[in-house]
């Protein structure tokens, strides 16, 4: 066979070049499926609850002592230095459990497993001393006020996330917001498979192949 029946135009190999390569968008909805993660994107409602949940039974169980300490009794009918003593307590046993994580990433151990952490409006990782000044201590100053306190801290709060921006009462007291920080999904990351050499991605190689040495 000679060169002229093999030879291709550059503009026709071009054309099945990127004809044969897969589009953007095809890799991008291999790459992203429905349920994935995105980091800079607000955390789901779902994931929010399931890190909460995590973080409460580890609170719970790190402060077991303390109440065996104190005995149960002692809080049917709470004192105020027994209500103070029990939120230094809860402090204490926040920041031991979650302060390096908070201090290091923005996240507690419950938002580390999903991919979560607490950023500040422009997207900066809150700083400890924010999440704690501004985020964790006004909620447990709030449970203090008569009557309205528990309404405003346990009721209140997690039901402000069912807004469109999924903030909770405490995220705007102290302007932040709980986004996903790496990429991921609900079950494994997955990366899309390199697409299958097609009939016309092969007939491209060829031809360019055996135009090179007449170059």
């Amino acid at each position: 066979m000679s060169k002229e029946e093999t030879t291709m135009p550059l503009d026709q190999q071009q054309e099945v070049a990127e004809t044969a390569q897969p589009s953007a968008a095809a890799v991008s909805s291999v790459d992203a499926p429905a349920n994935a993660r995105l980091a800079g994107q607000p955390a789901s409602r779902k994931d929010r609850l399931l890190g909460s949940l995590i973080d409460l039974v580890l609170q719970v169980l790190a402060s077991a002592p303390f109440f065996w300490y104190m005995g149960l009794e002692a809080f049917q009918n709470p004192t105020p230095a027994l209500l103070l003593a029990n939120s230094a307590n809860a402090i204490l046993v926040y920041l031991a459990l979650h302060g390096y994580l908070l201090h290091k990433y923005g996240q507690t151990i419950g938002k580390a497993e999903f991919g979560m952490r607490i950023e500040m409006l422009n997207g900066e990782k809150a700083s400890l001393q924010h999440i704690v000044l501004w985020r964790y201590l006004p909620v447990i100053l709030l449970s203090f006020v008569p009557v309205i306190g528990q309404w405003l801290t346990g009721l209140l709060d997690p039901l402000l996330i069912f807004r469109k921006d999924r903030r909770c009462l405490h995220d705007h007291i102290a302007g932040t917001q709980v986004y996903y920080c790496y990429r991921g999904d609900e079950s494994n990351t997955e990366t899309a498979a390199p697409a299958a050499p097609t009939d016309a991605s092969a007939a491209a190689t060829a031809t360019t192949a055996e135009t090179d040495p007449q170059r």
